[in-house]
């Protein structure tokens, strides 16, 4: 008995009537582009290396912050943060120490406490710091030189002495701290001039340091004055009068005080009170 072929019959209609229907309903036959794949691939290969930037930044953020809050080169601690080895603690200095004394204001501090009565050498503090601006400044041990530096250390030793020590502590010198009439000379330089001077018709300043020197080393003795400077009013016989050389120093020391050179600089070259009494 033979079999009717309708199975092959319908594969084989089938099989004809399918190119017609994939076009009737759009559909086409799959195509590969091949920029497709090489576009793809970059575009992932952009994502990846862009997503691994963020979290590696993402990670950084997380675990210490921005790097400028680890004190970078770039961002410095604070010096509040760091402290300030450089700068001195106080102000005045490493631990706030008060200021080291300048050598007049030593000098005059050592003088003034250790030559008192009738052993005084400046009627004030302030008359001293004014004679001491005058005077060479010299070197700390300085000894037998018209300085300050040498007069520093006899007023040291008056603490102790003051009879023996005061006197070349003083303005004058006394022979230990140059001779007298260098250490007169050197302030009268200083003090008594032309322009300081101005107006007054008395003789009142001396030409030259020379001049000064051969004036002074003419002198007669005084035979009724001190035989040493003192600037106390109880001193006896006083260096306020007389014709001698602590009565001008007197005067010249007076014009530095109070800044009266036109009134005591014709004192101190000799004229009334320093002159015969």
């Amino acid at each position: 008995m033979s079999r009717t072929p309708w199975p092959r019959l319908a594969l084989v209609a089938g099989l004809l009537l399918a190119p017609a229907c994939s076009q009737l309903i759009g559909i086409e036959d799959a195509q590969v582009d091949g920029t497709l794949g090489a576009s793809g691939s970059s575009v992932a290969g952009t994502s990846a290396v862009s997503g691994s930037s963020t979290a590696a930044a993402s990670g950084a953020s997380g675990a210490g912050g921005p790097a400028h809050d680890h004190g970078g080169a770039s961002e410095p601690a604070p010096a509040s943060e760091a402290g300030s080895a450089g700068e001195p603690t106080g102000p005045s200095g490493a631990g706030g120490a008060p200021p080291e004394p300048s050598l007049c204001e030593r000098y005059c501090d050592e003088v003034t406490s250790n030559c008192k009565g009738k052993y005084e050498q400046y009627r004030t503090f302030d008359q001293c710091i004014q004679v001491c601006k005058r005077l060479p400044a010299g070197t700390l041990g300085d000894d037998e030189v018209n300085t300050v530096a040498c007069r520093v250390k006899q007023a040291e030793f008056a603490e102790a002495e003051p009879f023996v020590y005061c006197k070349s502590a003083g303005p004058l010198g006394a022979g230990r701290c140059g001779s007298t009439c260098i250490s007169y000379c050197s302030l009268m330089q200083a003090t008594c001039s032309a322009e300081s001077t101005a107006g007054n018709l008395e003789l009142s300043y001396f030409e030259s340091t020379q001049a000064c020197v051969d004036a002074c080393t003419a002198m007669p003795a005084d035979d009724a004055g001190p035989v040493q400077y003192s600037s106390s009013a109880s001193a006896e016989p006083s260096s306020f009068i007389g014709n001698n050389v602590y009565c001008r120093t007197y005067h010249v020391a007076a014009a530095l005080e109070h800044d009266t050179a036109d009134e005591h600089c014709p004192h101190a070259m000799g004229g009334d009170p320093c002159i015969d009494q």
